[in-house]
């Protein structure tokens, strides 16, 4: 049996499981909890909420308290620490992830052996077992050997108490490192680097893809780290050729000895490999690339949600309409929701993974309803949206996410998903609420009316002028010089689009409670140099997500000392002195309705 025919069958029992759990929810979610209650009822947490009293979801809700990560970082504290157990939840404490954190340090949660076998069946074999079902059902084409570039890195760090803490992400595949030679084209030791900081893990990953003729997936925890893979490779593939053809590795390129004297034996000159490509390269990038270099390439993979649709029509542009499985969405906190097709945006909730709660979230608000009674699963309402609140069997109890999903259709009885946003990264300058989402949707817009593409973005909420406004930052991919004129014509775009995406910015906009927005440019390659000043910081690079919202003095402190165009905005950042005042008032004439939205 082919390893990849491994992976399909351990796939088809996940799938097998999902359709017979979606088809009653309710029933299947009193079971989730009930062995979640059972199974923890001695812990120290569940002796202090009583869980031996719980006989129901009714007494569930009324005796457990909603949470946050404030509410579990003593119990944390104490298992790293202390190495103390059944604090969380009954039971041995495996390893540990992190969380990606938006914005302050890491939230570090403990994983069970329950959740941690579902995070590995599923995470690691439903994608494979969906692509080769859409392959047969659509191409008529079977599966082909798996080979190509996982777009990773598989760090990790022992805790005080010797346990290993890695990104949720991560895990599937660092229980396989000793077997990824037989799907990806590089090797373990640059999937798991001791020092990722001090390689150009972006040319190595490249170098060792586009010696491989037989890449047949491309697959990455985040749609945008394959983004910036074919950016790297648009910019700098003469160089990659070069070195293919000499079989060296190019002395530019950071890396350190150990690996560069263990990768030199494994590169020899290959001037056919490198004339082909060179040939494809020569034609230029504005036809999808991927397929032209790898003939054998039939699908791709990572998260690809609602919020990170920009970066996916960037991907289009390299690899055209090659199928792509979102891998769903899996965090710290448990494996939520996985797709079952490709080439959808939404995922189905997994409601024998995880006990599930919604606030919802009104129509026009980017904020869960906190007075509202918590729904279960099969309360949900398609086309509404809700705040997700989880249960799992690693020791979190009515855990709020504060990330806001959107209930797509049904599959079975269970409803599909699709993330749209973290409501701590919203902008809120004078209470029109705008969400990552819409930023992100008119960065989107003002780019194409512009005739330009961006590099990437970001949202930075200014308070140093009367009344507040908006200011985006972007990178343009060409680096070309921006005249003044033209930049007032950005600006003019990118709040004609504001306008248009939230009804709130236009009438605050109207009645003088924002002020104009702004638009200044970066310097080339900030993005990129942003995202290594986190790899320098010992950030790991498959949780490092796009800046939507300058939010933080060091994000300030990194994107404005980066600008080109100069304004006085940007002088006041750097120099710290800029003072942030409350948001103004609406106006005496403003009518009304202003007060009672504001």
């Amino acid at each position: 049996m082919a390893f990849s025919d491994f992976g399909i069958f351990l796939g088809d029992v996940s799938l097998f499981e999902i359709n017979h759990f979606t088809k009653d929810p309710k029933k299947t979610q009193q079971s989730t909890l009930k062995k979640i209650i059972f199974m923890n009822k001695n812990c120290e947490y569940g002796r202090r909420y009583n869980f031996a009293d719980i006989h129901s979801i009714e007494d569930y809700q009324r005796m457990v308290p909603l949470t946050t990560y404030e509410d579990y970082e003593p119990y944390v504290e104490r298992m790293i620490h202390h190495k103390e157990k059944n604090l969380m939840f009954t039971g041995p404490n495996i390893r540990y992830c992190s969380s990606s954190g938006s914005v302050g340090k890491p939230k570090i949660l403990p994983k069970s052996v329950n959740d941690l076998w579902k995070m590995q069946c599923i995470g690691f074999s439903v994608s494979v077992a969906t692509a080769a079902h859409w392959l047969k059902k659509n191409k008529g084409i079977k599966l082909p050997p798996q080979m190509g570039p996982l777009v990773l890195i598989l760090t990790g760090h022992r805790l005080e108490d010797g346990k290993k803490c890695n990104g949720a992400g991560q895990i599937p595949l660092d229980y396989l490192k000793h077997i990824t030679h037989f799907f990806c084209t590089s090797p373990v030791s640059l999937l798991m680097p001791e020092h990722e900081e001090l390689i150009d893990t972006s040319y190595l990953q490249l170098r060792f893809a586009l010696e491989n003729e037989n890449v047949s997936y491309l697959g990455s925890m985040v749609v945008t780290l394959l983004t910036t893979m074919f950016d790297y490779l648009e910019e700098h593939w003469e160089m990659l050729c070069d070195d293919i053809e000499k079989g060296i590795i190019n002395p530019s390129v950071k890396i350190t000895p150990e690996l560069y004297k263990k990768y030199a034996k494994k590169f020899k000159p290959n001037p056919e490999r490198a004339a082909a490509l060179r040939k494809e390269f020569e034609k230029g990038f504005d036809t999808p690339i991927a397929p032209r270099i790898w003939p054998k390439l039939t699908w791709g993979y990572g998260m690809m949600g609602s919020n990170l649709s920009i970066y996916i029509d960037k991907l289009r542009k390299s690899v055209g309409d090659l199928p792509l499985h979102n891998m769903g969405y899996a965090a710290a906190e448990g494996y939520f929701a996985t797709p079952t097709e490709l080439n959808v945006a939404d995922a189905v909730l997994l409601p024998h993974c995880i006990f599930f709660e919604f606030l919802p979230v009104r129509q026009g608000e980017d904020h869960a309803d906190e007075t509202a009674t918590p729904l279960l699963l099969h309360q949900l309402e398609v086309g509404k949206d809700y705040e997700m609140i989880v249960s799992n069997y690693s020791g979190l109890y009515r855990y709020r996410t504060f990330d806001v999903f959107h209930v797509t259709r049904m599959y079975n009885n269970t409803p599909c998903v699709e993330l749209l946003y973290r409501q701590n990264l919203s902008m809120n300058v004078a209470n029109e609420k705008t969400t990552t989402q819409m930023v992100d949707y008119v960065a989107k817009q003002t780019a194409a009316r512009m005739n330009a593409e961006f590099t990437g973005h970001s949202f930075y909420p200014d308070f140093s002028t009367k009344p507040p406004r908006y200011t985006m930052l972007v990178e343009l991919k060409d680096g070309k010089e921006v005249s003044e004129e033209e930049r007032q014509t950005y600006i003019d775009v990118l709040d004609d689009e504001l306008n248009k995406v939230n009804e709130k910015y236009f009438k605050y906009r109207r009645w003088g409670m924002l002020s104009r927005p702004e638009v200044l440019f970066l310097q080339r390659k900030t993005y990129w140099d942003y995202r290594e000043s986190l790899r320098g910081a010992g950030v790991v690079l498959n949780q490092i997500k796009p800046v939507t919202v300058i939010n933080s003095p060091a994000r300030e402190q990194f994107f404005f000392s980066h600008v080109v165009t100069k304004a006085p905005v940007v002088d006041l950042v750097l120099n710290g002195e800029i003072e942030k005042e409350e948001p103004a008032e609406a106006p005496a004439e403003a009518p009304a309705e202003a007060e009672a939205e504001a």
